[in-house]
């Protein structure tokens, strides 16, 4: 592996997971209660279905795997809500973005395992983040809030690039700014799609983190961060 220089990590579900993976309508409920904006809208039932309509209205607009701010679900949800007085909207859409974002940070974590295995790693490697995420300067947050930020060159996220993974334009903006050969990086994520198959047609190594065990034929895995370590470093 000597001939490496950077790895590039996906963030959410390889390096940060969550104790509790959303679903369905569970992005709305995180914004919606305990906002101490909640009567506004008759029900969570309706804030959810304004919620959903707005994420659609906005995809509509976009190109294919372009990317913004999650805020903008917020904004335009409040726009619709006609019992919402005008001189109010804005303080109502940074009460459910920051108790969307309370509640999202409360639902991660960095396992020891995880955390050991990049100091590790960090001695041999230069180490960078290349992440699909909704929310300005999050991934930042969540990394050095968890002691462990200063240990990546630099942190690319589709929300500073405008293109979520696997738009080629994070890629080429991440391989840019490690500013060697395509193929002295590695790039380790949980997403098949994103993370494995898209950086090798980008020129990159790629190792998928099959954290489930999916045994997909031809593609080089590992189960855990012990395994990429003995994978990167043995």
């Amino acid at each position: 592996m000597n001939k490496f220089k950077y790895i590039f990590f996906d963030c959410m579900e390889t390096i940060v997971d969550l104790y509790e993976l959303p679903k369905g309508n569970d992005y709305a409920l995180w914004a919606f209660k305990g906002s101490g904006v909640e009567h506004y809208w008759n029900d969570f039932n309706e804030f959810a279905k304004y919620y959903e309509t707005s994420k659609i209205e906005i995809g509509v607009t976009l190109e294919m795997d372009e990317e913004y701010e999650l805020v903008r679900r917020f904004e335009l949800l409040v726009h619709k809500s006609k019992s919402i007085g005008l001189n109010i909207k804005t303080e109502v859409v940074t009460k459910l973005y920051e108790n969307y974002w309370r509640t999202y940070k409360s639902k991660c974590y960095i396992s020891p395992e995880v955390r050991e295995v990049i100091i590790q790693l960090s001695k041999r490697y230069k180490l960078a983040i290349v992440s699909n995420f909704m929310v300005k300067d999050g991934i930042e947050e969540l990394l050095f809030s968890n002691g462990i930020g200063e240990l990546f060159d630099f942190i690319i996220t589709s929300i500073n690039v405008g293109w979520r993974k696997p738009h080629s334009k994070i890629y080429e903006i991440s391989m840019q700014s490690a500013g060697c050969n395509n193929s002295e990086i590695i790039f380790v994520g949980d997403d098949y799609e994103n993370d494995y198959l898209t950086p090798q047609r980008m020129g990159m190594k790629s190792i998928f983190l099959d954290k489930f065990d999916t045994q997909r034929a031809g593609c080089e895995r590992v189960s855990s961060f012990n395994e990429l370590k003995t994978a990167l470093l043995i």
